[in-house]
């Protein structure tokens, strides 16, 4: 009983001197207090613990994996990652046309619907250290080795430089400050120690925030600039560990490329649809508003970054803020280590495009229940985002073929499945979407990694746990277990077992299918009440916590 205490309520009520109009009123209604809490308890009780249901949902699990194929989810894979496809690129165009093929070959209605965004583009980078006593100054390749038998090698000159989208262009040269994870807070704590941010260079890692608001952080506390990289102590494993592709650990070259954007959607169209002659913000004023970072920003690798921390000086920074053991002692500056630091880059309107594919429902072909991916990836995409896309057009195959066997009927609901950053279709069908929408499935990150990491709002938790639960339907054979998001994520590539994408694809419809096909919706709002309480009690207790911070994963 959250707010009730059960001690009291049994506890039994002190002797009264003498009778007392006032002190009878007092005692009828703390009786009448004690019935009515004790009732919202039941109700609350009964609420988080129905009974159980005597028509259960059939077992959309077992449906599922007596269809799909691994060696379909297989070659979907493998045809969408041949080549690295950034959003607004011919390659990631193909891709749409790929997906767009294969769902026709399913016989659903599909439609690709393009729309003109600004899209940013590195064209140069660069960045040297320089220090006393250290002789010719370090410039650094900011480049990604390949590995042994890396079956993208001969693809890897295709990729793009590793930058961050939407950095300001130009040259910075000045002192470095190590600002730990680039949050709000460690840039006061510099402050409280006398450490001068104000045109430096914040070297800061991942960890904890993403990039964007590192890079808007280091903005607000003066600098000229940021540089960030993924600490070994996050990312590396233990001192002496291997890395990728004998482990999960990020290779010493590896590098976290992102957008520093803040806005949602297309710059020039904030909070409306990018469609054909609409009004736009010209290019420049889009990149002079404050959603962007304003400032020159780079990633780099842990190799790259460990070498700056040793040229570094200035006060030992505290303990929480330092990495490996097997590592340099991390020192705040400012300096002596000077970086030069120059970033060139073309932001520049291009078209990306929406693939669509609706299976139409029977009762209420006006509601959707959606399923969404984003197709675009920095490089190969073989797990974010195209897990998920091999993943969306596995899901359509199994309604495909059942349908034609004449055992699955169509969903009283329709179920809408579409790619790429859907922001700008949001905005164009915004009513519709207010009216229409029962809810929004999106996997990003299908699998990745071992263990099972789903992540809902809070009225859809009864609804995952019950699909889960059927465990004779999700079978994770192997240590490459699941991972379904149903935020964004990025994580590293896994190479290896792929029944997980069925599991993966399995999991979404069933989702989808019980969203759509239930009479009633199975929402738990009384779970989103509670989760709400909980964040109410723990967000005084975390500075970082918010009540609208509903997931407790740190995604990038």
């Amino acid at each position: 009983m959250s707010r009730l205490d059960a001690a009291s309520l049994l506890a039994p009520s002190p002797p009264r001197a003498k009778p007392h109009p006032r002190g009878r009123f007092l005692c009828l209604l703390s009786a009448a207090l004690a019935v009515v809490g004790g009732c919202l308890a039941l109700i609350l009780f009964l609420a988080l613990h129905p009974a159980p249901n005597p028509n259960p949902a059939p077992n959309y699990g077992a449906l599922f994996l007596s269809l799909g194929s691994n060696d379909t989810a297989a070659s979907h894979l493998r045809e969408l990652t041949l080549h690295p496809h950034v959003a607004g690129t011919k390659a990631n165009s193909l891709t749409a046309r790929y997906v767009r093929d294969a769902l026709s070959a399913l016989s659903f209605p599909v439609h690709i619907t393009p729309y003109s965004v600004l899209l940013s583009y590195p064209v140069h980078r660069s960045l040297t250290l320089s220090a006393p006593g250290r002789g010719a100054a370090t410039s650094f390749a900011l480049k990604q080795e390949t590995y042994r038998d890396d079956p993208y090698a001969a693809a890897a000159a295709e990729t793009i430089p590793t930058f961050y989208a939407y950095a300001a262009s130009g040259s910075v040269s000045a002192e470095a400050v190590y600002a730990n994870y680039g949050r709000e807070e460690d840039f006061a704590y510099l402050a409280s120690r006398g450490v001068d941010v104000a045109g430096k260079v914040a070297l800061a890692r991942y960890g904890r925030i993403h990039c964007e608001d590192i890079a808007h952080n280091a903005r607000a506390a003066g600098a000229a600039a940021a540089v960030v990289y993924p600490d070994p102590l996050e990312y590396g494993g233990v001192p002496g560990e291997a890395a990728f592709p004998d482990s999960r650990w990020l290779p010493p070259s590896g590098v976290q490329v992102g957008s520093l954007f803040r806005g949602v959607g297309d710059p020039t169209t904030p909070m409306w649809a990018s469609s054909d002659g609409c009004e736009r913000l010209s290019v420049e004023e889009a990149m002079g508003t404050d959603d962007m970072p304003l400032i020159p920003a780079l990633p780099v690798s842990a190799r790259n970054a460990m070498e700056i921390h040793g040229a570094v000086g200035g006060a030992v920074a505290p303990a929480g803020w330092q990495g490996r053991e097997d590592g340099p002692v991390y020192r705040l500056g400012p300096g002596p280590a000077v970086l030069n630091l120059t970033y060139l880059g073309n932001d520049t309107m291009a078209t990306i495009e929406n693939v669509f594919a609706i299976i139409e429902g029977a009762e209420e072909p006006d509601r959707y229940v959606i399923l969404g991916n984003h197709r675009d990836a920095w490089t190969f995409g073989a797990s974010d985002p195209n897990s998920g896309t091999a993943a969306m057009i596995e899901l359509k195959g199994f309604r495909c073929s059942k349908s034609k066997d004449g055992d699955l009927e169509e969903p009283l609901s329709s179920v809408a499945g579409m790619r790429k950053r859907s922001t700008e279709w949001v905005e164009e069908n915004l009513e519709m979407l207010s009216s229409g929408a029962v809810a929004y499935l999106n996997i990003d990150v299908s699998v990745v990694g071992p263990g099972f990491l789903p992540s809902t709002t809070p009225q859809l938790d009864e609804l995952l746990q019950e699909i889960t639960k059927l465990d004779q339907d999700i079978r994770f054979t192997t240590p490459y277990m699941m991972t379904i998001i149903l935020v964004e994520a990025i994580s590293a590539p896994p190479l290896g077992n792929k029944d997980v994408h069925l599991a993966a694809a399995s999991i979404w419809g069933m989702m989808a299918l019980r969203l759509a096909d239930d009479e009633i919706i199975p929402f738990n709002y009384m779970s989103y009440a509670v989760e709400l309480e909980v964040r109410q009690v723990l967000c005084p207790l975390n500075a970082t916590a918010s009540v609208g911070q509903l997931s407790n994963s740190d995604t990038d």
